[in-house]
């Protein structure tokens, strides 16, 4: 019998909240967003920020996790998830190998350039998603090669150790790379590993939020380019999808 229960793991800016936001649409899967950030608990229609709640959550995140999904199953759909970002609460890391019962959805970006790129944009416009196309889309960021070396390394490194565990688990799970998720057949692909039908009123809501020619993202894009080609990465400067 296929798991009901799913969860959205990867780090920032890796397509999570795309994926989160694509699967929420589809008539029989309900998917919410950040149970465990730090600052609220994320729904697909709204947050709690409120003090008591997130006590609540951190003094048991176990059990936090159980109760959202022993609720979620009240719903009337074929399967519940919800987004977790790795760097949130590792309790619920360390926990998960005893939960075969959950279908793993492993997300990542091998373009770093692109993930850093758009992972500093979010940080100083505090935009992480938009639903609308307006002037922060063609905002750039001001960073040159030190700042993109110390985040990317940041992210490289998380994943390393991160995949390393991943790869180890027992669960029915599949690893995305970022570009899959655009990809014509990706909804049918989804759709048929989470073993559910086809919903062709699939659809994500969200607006990419950078220039799809990752040196355009730059304010100064000349040192960077070096920088990248230096270290043979030239091909993280080009279009991405």
């Amino acid at each position: 019998m296929p798991n009901r229960r799913f969860l959205i793991l990867g780090q920032p800016r890796s397509g999570s909240t795309y994926l989160m936001t694509l699967l929420d649409s589809h008539r029989a899967i309900a998917c919410s967003g950040e149970q465990f950030n730090p600052y609220a608990i994320v729904g697909t229609t709204g947050r709690s920020s409120r003090p008591a709640d997130l006590l609540e959550r951190d003094r048991d995140p176990v059990g936090f996790l159980r109760r959202f999904f022993d609720e979620a199953e009240a719903a009337e759909v074929d399967r519940v998830g919800f987004k977790f970002m790795i760097g949130h609460d590792a309790r619920v890391l360390a926990a998960l190998p005893e939960m075969t019962d959950l279908t793993l959805i492993h997300v990542w970006r091998e373009n770093r350039l692109a993930q850093v790129s758009s992972f500093l944009k979010a940080v100083e416009t505090r935009r992480w998603t938009q639903n609308r196309e307006d002037g922060d889309l063609a905002r750039k960021v001001a960073v040159g090669p030190r700042r993109v070396y110390h985040q990317w390394h940041e992210f490289e490194t998380r994943e390393l150790l991160f995949r390393s565990w991943f790869d180890a688990l027992p669960h029915r799970r599949i690893s995305l790379e970022y570009r899959e998720l655009f990809a014509p057949d990706f909804p049918a692909r989804i759709c048929d590993f989470l073993q559910v039908a086809p919903d062709p009123a699939m659809r994500s809501p969200l607006v990419k939020q950078g220039a799809n020619r990752i040196l355009d993202r730059f304010e100064e894009p000349g040192p960077v380019v070096d920088y990248m080609r230096a270290l043979g990465f030239e091909r993280w400067l080009g279009p991405e999808l």
